[in-house]
């Protein structure tokens, strides 16, 4: 009895769903034509760095709905390769449903990469993909401050009402920037939820700086491809033992690789530590998502923060 009770808990707070079970329908028909429509779209602003990394200004992207406000906000965060044009479709997207989003660009004024209107065929993304380093996770994490302090000024920003997602090692940065928000000393107790994709768990979750940050301590989404040669179920168990005092729902899509939600046929790429590894566009996992990051926004970005 007790153990049923413990699992049937184990369920509810911490779901790994391995197929998809919601439809978008409204979008499934999404083109590439719509990605341009979205890089052309957000409005290019200017915002201040911060003293605890290099300080750089940086660019950033400014997605916001119609009407007067106020909005829930998000920052959003790119990976190794920057901003892609699918990225900034989920940013307009993401706009039309009611919430602001500013796509933070830690690359262009660092003299990186610039361009947020190419794939990943574009050689310059594959050049800074090699060297994303230059701009390490720990200053990933304080753009995605600086973008925090940016929506808290704005005055159609609910700055109670802002939290943070990010694809790849965006995503890595946006979990950590929930668990070093208290460091930070972010105004209105820093980021109010963390979604991120495909984040290389299995790259950071034992090493020692990231296990310094301590444990998660906002509500959390996270999606991959089961069959995602970069991400391990492993992991994301380990994840889930170790944070079991917040709403953490994990999203795995079997039949899913790599960029499961941007347009394209299967290509391979190759990773240093992994080898050849898929990236294909997959229309059930991308319309489930849509559903599921919308319907956990709407729940969730009002939380309370969880103390140990």
């Amino acid at each position: 009895m007790v153990v049923t009770a413990f699992i049937r808990l184990c369920v509810l707070a911490h779901l790994i769903v391995l197929l998809p079970l919601i439809g978008a329908e409204a979008d499934s028909n999404l083109t590439w034509a719509d990605y341009d429509s979205a890089v052309l779209s957000g409005e290019l602003v200017s915002i201040s760095g911060s003293p605890l990394g290099d300080g750089s200004r940086l660019d950033a992207v400014l997605y916001m709905p119609e009407g007067d406000g106020p909005f829930p906000a998000l920052v959003a965060l790119h990976g190794a390769g920057g901003v892609f044009p699918y990225q900034l479709w989920w940013a307009q997207w993401l706009s039309e449903q009611g919430y602001a989003v500013l796509f933070v660009d830690s690359y262009c004024t660092r003299g990186h990469l610039c361009a947020h209107d190419t794939d990943d065929q574009d050689k310059r993304r594959g050049a800074i993909m090699r060297s994303w380093r230059k701009v390490g996770i720990r200053q990933r994490i304080i753009d995605a401050a600086s973008g925090y302090q940016y929506l808290l000024s704005h005055e159609s920003v609910k700055s109670e009402e802002i939290g943070v997602i990010g694809w790849s090692w965006g995503g890595t940065s946006a979990l950590g920037a929930q668990k070093l928000a208290r460091k930070l000393s972010l105004q209105e107790g820093g980021f109010k939820l963390s979604i991120a994709f495909y984040p290389n768990l299995r790259e950071v979750i034992n090493h020692r700086q990231w296990r310094k940050l301590g444990n998660l301590n906002r509500p959390t989404l996270i999606l991959y491809g089961e069959s995602d040669a970069l991400e391990s179920k492993a992991s994301y168990d380990q994840l889930i033992a170790e944070n079991q005092k917040i709403p953490l729902r994990i999203v795995s899509y079997k039949d899913a690789v790599r960029k499961f939600d941007e347009l394209g046929e299967e290509r391979i790429k190759r990773h240093p530590s992994v080898g050849r590894f898929k990236k294909a566009f997959h229309g059930p996992s991308f319309e489930d998502a849509l559903s599921r990051v919308l319907s956990f926004l709407n729940k969730h970005l009002e939380s309370e923060l969880v103390t140990d």
